[in-house]
């Protein structure tokens, strides 16, 4: 198994499972087959050497759903584009497939909120994108 799919894998073991509201989930696929929700975003990767890994995802609150989204019957998928720098920190978070503003801004502070490790190119830590789904069921339903 390669590095960057290890790395990927103890990171999933690590985000805690969401109660509540939205459920939240590092998403790294491997074919083009996937809906576009689901494929890596493989611009980020531009320039990087082979033995980058990306950064992880340790620790994401769950996302609320807020009275405003549940009045308007609103379930979805909203997907948040991370740039975590080499410091582990949040640089920079945007909205790359939006649902409807009201969850859209939720989404943001919850990836705003995570904890994250870097991602490393050569074993250094170095500034890298991560990309959070996170699924909003039907008003009154659970996610996995």
């Amino acid at each position: 198994m390669r590095p960057s799919m290890i790395n990927l894998l103890i990171g999933l073991a690590l985000i805690p499972v969401a109660t509540g509201g939205c459920s939240n989930v590092n998403v790294e696929a491997t074919n083009e087959t996937q809906p576009p929700h689901e494929q890596i975003f493989r611009k980020d990767l531009e320039g990087r050497s082979a033995d980058y890994t990306r950064p992880l995802v340790l620790e994401l609150p769950a996302a609320a759903y807020p009275a405003e989204a549940a009045e308007l019957d609103l379930s979805g998928i909203v997907m948040i584009r991370v740039l975590v720098g080499y410091d582990g920190q949040v640089a920079e978070a945007e909205v790359m497939q939006g649902l409807h503003p009201v969850v859209d801004t939720a989404a943001l502070e919850a990836a705003r909120g995570g904890r994250y490790a870097p991602a490393t190119e050569s074993g250094i830590a170095t500034d890298g994108w991560v990309t959070i789904p996170f699924r909003y069921p039907p008003p009154g339903k659970e996610t996995d």
